[in-house]
């Protein structure tokens, strides 16, 4: 039973660590989705600011060109001059002129102020590339140090299972059984350790004669309380 016993206590041991490495596998996609959603917004930031450029530009070509219809409005107005007959025709000539070039003026000074937002824009949006090109690359650093975390526990994971495999294969089957039950039952732990009298799964005391046959390692004995396998992993002297 000696032997068994400690072929058990080795499979404990390799499934508390394959049951590490899968909670840290279980982990990886989430922290992956969580970098691709940083960079995402990263990304979009930029782009929405690049969209702000476009738009105005759009308004200044749109402004520009109807600065240019006017302007040919102006020059046929005033190519009409020469032709009026009358004072009054000549003064409503004027007057629509006016009224056209202070149109003109205002949408001058329209297209001024979207060429300065424009202006600020692209240097608001230089500086920005820069400081998300910066953050892209420090998420590209994240994103390797992950993958090679899963690329290293992928590792881990099938050393771990071959391992566990060879093991119980030396496992009697009536007592893998019994292992793998309360393993179901125990939030992953069968097999538990005793120290200072003191069963290391429920933290119950144990009774001092069991103590005593829990020390030899030569018969299966289960914990009064959780009913775990107790196994002794050390010196007597360390009891």
């Amino acid at each position: 039973m000696k032997k068994q016993l400690e072929l058990l206590w080795g499979l404990q041991k390799v499934d508390l660590e394959l049951k590490s490495i899968k909670e840290e596998k279980d982990r990886y996609p989430k922290e992956m989705k969580k970098l691709d959603e940083k960079q995402k917004i990263e990304k979009e930031k930029i782009q929405k600011e690049k969209e702000k450029i476009e738009s105005l530009e759009k308004t200044r070509r749109q402004r520009e060109g109807q600065l240019n219809l006017e302007q040919e409005k102006i020059k046929r107005a005033e190519g009409r001059m020469s032709e009026v007959k009358t004072n009054k025709e000549y003064q409503a000539l004027l007057i629509e002129i006016d009224a056209i070039k202070g149109a003109n003026s205002r949408m001058e000074e329209e297209v001024l102020q979207v060429l300065e937002e424009i202006d600020e824009l692209k240097k608001d949006i230089s500086k920005r590339e820069k400081e998300v090109g910066m953050t892209l690359e420090k998420i590209e650093v994240e994103r390797k140090k992950l993958q090679e975390k899963m690329d290293h526990d992928e590792g881990a994971w099938n050393e771990k299972m071959e391992r566990r495999e060879v093991l119980s294969k030396q496992i009697e089957s009536k007592l893998f059984k019994l292992y793998h039950t309360l393993k179901e039952k125990r939030q992953g732990v069968g097999v538990v350790s005793v120290k200072n009298e003191t069963c290391q799964g429920c933290f119950v005391n144990v009774p001092p004669q069991m103590f005593i046959e829990v020390l030899k390692n030569n018969a299966l004995i289960r914990c009064p309380n959780c009913n775990r396998i107790l196994y002794w992993d050390g010196d007597r002297s360390r009891k």
